[in-house]
C-alpha cells in the first residue's frame, strides 16, 4: 500500500512539473509569435512610403525580406482591429508571422487575389474574425511599391466546403478575396471584396 502512494505521489508530482513546462512553453511560443509578427511588420512599414493615390510610384524594385519571407504587402481592417504583413512563401511557418497570398494577381493588381491566414495563431485569433466582417466594411491593402488600395467587401460566406475552390478565379475589378478555417478545419470563411 505504502508503495502504491509512493507511485501515486511521484505521478502527481510528474504531472505536475509537465504541465508546468507546457504552460511555460506555450506562453514562450506566444511572445514569440507576437514578436516575429510586430518585427515583420514594422520592418515593413519602415521600408515602404505610402504613395498619394495620384503618385506614380517609383520603387518597383523593392523587395522586403524578413526572417528568410518575402514580404508582399500589409493588410488592414477595421473594424476586427487586424494589421498583419503578406508574405509570398505559401507554408504553415509563413503563416505563424502573418497571412500569405495563396493565389492570383500581384497585390493591387486587376484580377484578383487571395489572401490565406490561420484562424488562430498560438492563443489568440488571428484571421478568424473574419467571419465578423459586413457587407461595407473597408480593407486596406499596400503593396512593395507603397501603394494603398481601399477594398469594400460585399460577401461573407462560412461554413464552406474546403473542395469549393470557386473563390480561385479572374475578376474584371480590383478585388481581393480573405480566406481561413473554421470548424477544425472541415469548413472555411471567404470574404470578397472589390475596389469600388
Amino acid at each position: 500500500m505504502k508503495r502504491l502512494i509512493n507511485i501515486g505521489i511521484f505521478l502527481f508530482i510528474f504531472a505536475l512539473y509537465f504541465f508546468t513546462f507546457l504552460m511555460i512553453y506555450d506562453n514562450f511560443r506566444e511572445r514569440k509569435l507576437n514578436s516575429q509578427a510586430k518585427n515583420a511588420l514594422e520592418l515593413f512599414e519602415k521600408k515602404i512610403e505610402v504613395k498619394k493615390e495620384d503618385e506614380i510610384p517609383t520603387n518597383y524594385g523593392t523587395s522586403v525580406s524578413y526572417a528568410g519571407y518575402t514580404i508582399l504587402g500589409r493588410i488592414e481592417i477595421p473594424a476586427i482591429n487586424f494589421n498583419s504583413v503578406i508574405l509570398k512563401e505559401q507554408t504553415y511557418a509563413a503563416m505563424n508571422i502573418g497571412t500569405i497570398k495563396s493565389y492570383g494577381v500581384e497585390l493591387n493588381e486587376y484580377g484578383g487575389f487571395v489572401i490565406s491566414g490561420h484562424n488562430f495563431r498560438g492563443r489568440n485569433q488571428f484571421f478568424y474574425p473574419i467571419r465578423y466582417l459586413k457587407n461595407g466594411s473597408k480593407i486596406y491593402i499596400t503593396d512593395v511599391i507603397g501603394r494603398r488600395l481601399e477594398y469594400t467587401v460585399y460577401s461573407v460566406s462560412r461554413y464552406v466546403d474546403p473542395t469549393d475552390t470557386s473563390y480561385l478565379s479572374w475578376f474584371d475589378s480590383y478585388h481581393v478575396t480573405l480566406v481561413t478555417c473554421e470548424d477544425g478545419g472541415k469548413s472555411r470563411i471567404v470574404v470578397s471584396a472589390k475596389v469600388e
